[in-house]
C-alpha cells in the first residue's frame, strides 16, 4: 500500500507519549471474573493468545462453546458447522439446524423468578418511563404475532418496521421474526421516498408503523410518511398502524393495538438457522442502499457472541447504546441483551433534551452497566462537561465506542473524565454487513488510546497490501481471509453487487473497505475508509488523521477532510471546518490560517490543503456520522443521491452554495 509512511508514523509517534498515562490495564479482579477467562478455561487453553488462535484455526470449537454459553439448543440439531459448496462468499453456518431467534429472546432468565426480571427499560424525551419484564415481553410478543398471523403475515414475507426506540418497536420486531417473516427496520428519520425505495427493493408485503413520536418537542408523523410511501407501492397491501381516536392514519389499516390484544395462542415458526430473519439497509458509495440479508443463526448469534465475550456482558446486566431502531445498533442491542438475559435500555428522542447530559443521566437512572457512544457524541459531551458529569454513575463498568474512527481527544476525555480513569473502552469496528466487529478491544489485554488490542475472536482478520499479502507496520486494507458466521447472506436481489463489493479485490477474501495499520506491538489503528484515503503527490493519508490534527475544540470544533481530482498533484485535499469557541466573530481567515499551519507543522508541507471552507455545521446522519461522500459531492457540485439518512438534508444545498463561492473566489 504505497510505502509512504511518514504521515502515519508521525501519528503513531505522537500517540506514544499518551501510553503511560492513558492506557487501561486489566485488574486481576476483572480478568478472573470475565466471560473470556471462563471460556478459555472451558476450552482447555492456556491464555488469550492461544484462545485467539484456536477461534480462527478451529472456529467450530469456539462456536460449540459459544452455544453452550448462550444456552442455545438447535432443534433439530446441526449436522454440520458450515457448508461452503457454493464458495466462501456464500458459506452457510449450521445449515440444517432448527432455530428461531425470537423464541430464544423470549425465553426467561434461568431461575424460579426469571420471568419477573426486567427485559426492557425505556424512557422518552418527555420523561415517561416503562419497565417490561421477560414474562410481559413474551406475552405481548406472542399476542401480536397471533394478530399478525390472522391478517396473513407469515414465513418469508418482508415486513417494514417504522418505529422510534420504544418497547413496542422491540415487541413488533420479535413478533415478525417469531412468525418466520423477514423484518425490514426503517430509520425513523426517513422521508416517504426513502421508505418507498427500501420497501420496493425487498418487495415488502406489509409495513407496521407507530403513529409518531416527539423529537426536540416536534411531532414526527411516522404513519403519514408510511402512507405516502405505500400509496405508490401496490405490492405492500397491508398497513398496521398504532393509532388512537385523536390520531388515525388517513387510509384503511389494521390497528396495532387490536392485533396486539389477540388472545389466541401462537407457536413460533419452525425456522432454520439459515432462514432470513432481517434485511438491514445500509448506504453505499453509489447512493443506492444495500439490502443486507441476515439469518436467524447468523446476525443474532454473532452479536450475542461479541457482546458476551468482547463486551463482557453477563446475565442481569443492562445494555444502553442509544440508536434508532432502523440502524444496525437497534436490532444488535435487542438481540444481544435479550439472548444474554440482561435488560435492554432504550431512549426515544433527541440526545440533547433538555441538555447534552441526557443520555448519561438516563444511564444513571436505569442502572446501565454497558454504555455505548460515538466519537462525535463524545466531543459534544466533552464540550459541556459540567452539564454532563453530574453525579456518580456507579453501575457503568464498560464503555463502548464505534461507528467512527476514534480521535485522541475524544478517547482521553471518555477515559479520564467520563470513566474516571477506571473503565475499559471497548473500541469496536465492523459494520452492518458483517454483523459484529473485525477489530476490537478485549478486557484481558491493556487498552491503548484509539487502538484495537485484538482482532475479533473467530474472525481471521488481517491488514493486506494490494497483492493480498499480510503486512505490518504500514497501512493496508482490512480484510478477512475465511468466511465467518454473521456475514451477510448477500444483498437482497443483487448478489452480483455483493460479490463485487466484498469479494472481488482478492480471491476468496472479504475486503472490508477500511484502511488499517497493524503496528509492530500487535496493536491495530483504524485510519478510515480506504475509498476515502487521499493520495497527495504520491503520499497516502487517511482523512481521520487530518481531522484528528485539525480539531482542537477551541478554534475548530469539528471537521471533515476528503480528496478531489487535481491535475497537478493527482488529488487535492479539501477541509471543511466548523468554528470553535475561540474562532472569533469573523472566523474564516483565522480558521484557514490555523488549519494550514497545524497540518504543515504536524504533517509536512506536502499535505497543504487545496481549500479550507468554514461551515456552520457538517453533513451528518442523525446518529452523528460524517458523510464524506456528500461533502465531496457538495464541493464538486454533483447531485447528492441518497439523502435519506441525513439529519438535515437542507444542509447539503447550503454547503454547495458556500463551496461554489469559494471556488469562484479561488478562480
Amino acid at each position: 500500500m504505497g510505502g509512504h509512511l511518514s504521515s502515519f508514523q508521525l501519528e503513531v509517534n505522537s500517540m506514544n507519549k499518551f501510553r503511560n498515562q492513558d492506557v487501561w490495564f486489566p485488574t486481576e479482579e476483572i480478568s478472573q471474573a470475565s466471560n473470556l477467562t471462563a471460556l478459555i478455561k472451558r476450552m482447555g487453553l492456556a491464555d488469550y493468545d492461544s484462545f485467539l488462535r484456536e477461534t480462527i484455526e478451529n472456529p467450530e470449537h469456539y462456536w460449540q462453546e459459544t452455544l453452550r454459553h448462550l444456552d442455545i439448543v438447535f432443534n433439530p440439531p446441526a449436522s454440520a458447522f458450515v457448508d461452503e459448496q457454493n464458495g466462501p462468499m456464500w458459506a452457510r453456518f449450521f445449515p440444517d439446524a432448527g432455530f428461531n431467534v425470537a423464541e430464544s429472546c423470549l425465553r426467561p432468565p434461568p431461575g424460579e423468578q426469571g420471568g419477573s426480571h426486567p427485559a426492557i427499560l425505556a424512557e422518552d424525551e418527555q420523561g415517561r418511563s416503562e419497565s417490561v419484564t421477560y414474562d410481559q415481553l413474551s406475552a405481548r410478543t406472542r399476542a401480536l404475532a397471533a394478530g399478525l398471523s390472522s391478517i396473513g403475515i407469515g414465513k418469508g414475507d418482508r415486513v417494514g418496521l417504522l418505529f422510534p426506540s420504544t418497547s413496542d418497536a422491540v415487541v413488533t420486531l420479535l413478533a415478525v421474526v417469531y412468525l418466520g417473516a423477514v423484518a425490514v427496520p426503517l430509520y425513523s428519520g426517513f422521508g416517504a421516498d426513502a421508505v418507498l425505495r427500501r420497501l420496493a427493493d425487498c418487495e415488502a408485503k406489509a409495513i407496521i408503523v407507530a403513529h409518531g413520536f416527539e423529537r426536540k418537542g416536534r411531532y414526527v408523523a411516522l404513519a403519514e410518511i408510511a402512507i405516502e410511501a405505500v400509496a405508490q407501492l401496490p405490492s405492500c397491501s397491508l398497513v398496521v398502524a398504532y393509532d388512537s381516536e385523536a390520531q388515525k392514519p388517513s387510509v384503511s389499516h389494521h390497528r396495532w393495538q387490536a392485533l396486539a390484544g389477540t388472545t389466541s395462542s401462537q407457536e413460533a415458526a419452525k425456522t432454520l438457522a439459515v432462514d432470513p430473519c432481517m434485511i438491514i439497509y445500509t448506504s453505499g458509495t453509489s447512493g443506492k442502499p444495500k439490502g443486507t440479508i441476515h439469518l436467524h443463526g447468523g446476525f443474532p448469534l454473532r452479536v450475542a457472541q461479541d457482546t458476551a465475550f468482547v463486551f463482557d456482558f453477563k446475565q442481569g446486566d443492562r445494555y444502553f447504546w442509544p440508536s434508532d431502531m432502523g440502524w444496525m445498533v437497534g436490532p444488535y442491542s435487542t438481540f444481544a441483551s435479550l439472548m444474554l438475559k440482561g435488560a435492554l435500555v432504550l431512549y426515544s428522542g433527541a440526545p440533547d433534551v433538555p441538555n447534552i447530559g441526557r443520555l448519561r443521566a438516563t444511564a444513571v437512572r436505569q442502572g446501565v452497566t454497558h454504555f455505548g457512544t460515538t466519537p462525535t457524541a463524545i466531543r459534544s459531551m466533552a464540550a459541556a462537561e459540567q452539564t454532563v458529569l453530574v453525579g456518580a454513575a456507579p453501575c457503568i463498568r464498560i464503555l463502548m465506542s464505534g461507528g467512527e474512527v476514534m480521535d485522541e481527544d475524544a478517547h482521553t476525555w471518555l477515559f479520564h473524565r467520563f470513566g474516571e480513569s477506571k473503565l475499559p473502552i471497548i473500541n469496536y469496528t465492523g459494520g452492518t454487513e458483517c454483523s459484529g466487529a473485525i477489530l476490537t478491544n478485549v478486557v484481558l489485554r491493556p487498552i491503548y488510546p484509539c487502538r484495537f488490542n485484538s482482532t475479533t475472536p473467530g474472525v481471521d482478520a488481517h491488514v493486506l497490501d494490494d497483492a493480498g499479502n499480510t503486512i505490518q507496520g504500514e497501512p493496508g486494507e482490512l480484510a478477512i481471509r475465511r468466511p465467518f458466521n454473521g456475514m451477510t447472506a448477500g444483498f437482497w436481489g443483487d448478489p452480483k453487487r455483493y460479490v463485487e463489493t466484498y469479494w472481488s479485490c482478492i480471491a476468496n477474501t472479504w475486503v472490508h473497505g477500511d484502511l488499517a495499520l497493524h503496528e509492530d506491538d500487535d496493536q491495530f489503528l483504524l485510519l478510515g475508509r480506504s475509498d476515502d484515503v487521499m493520495k497527495i503527490s504520491g503520499r497516502r493519508v487517511g482523512p481521520a488523521e487530518i481531522e484528528g490534527i485539525v480539531i482542537d475544540g477551541r478554534i475548530v470544533s469539528d471537521a471533515v477532510s476528503f480528496g478531489v481530482p487535481n491535475a497537478l498533484t493527482g488529488e487535492a485535499m479539501i477541509v471543511f471546518a466548523v468554528p470553535g469557541p475561540e474562532a472569533g466573530h469573523e472566523p474564516e481567515s483565522k480558521i484557514e490560517q490555523y488549519v494550514n499551519d497545524v497540518i504543515r507543522q504536524k504533517m509536512g508541507t506536502s499535505y497543504r490543503p487545496y481549500a479550507v471552507i468554514t461551515l456552520p455545521t457538517l453533513i451528518k446522519t442523525r446518529n452523528g456520522k460524517l458523510v464524506r461522500r456528500l461533502a465531496r459531492q457538495a464541493w464538486l457540485g454533483q447531485a447528492p443521491g441518497d439523502l435519506s439518512a441525513v439529519e438535515n438534508p437542507a444542509v447539503f444545498d447550503q454547503v454547495v452554495e458556500i463551496c461554489a463561492l469559494k471556488r469562484a473566489g479561488a478562480g
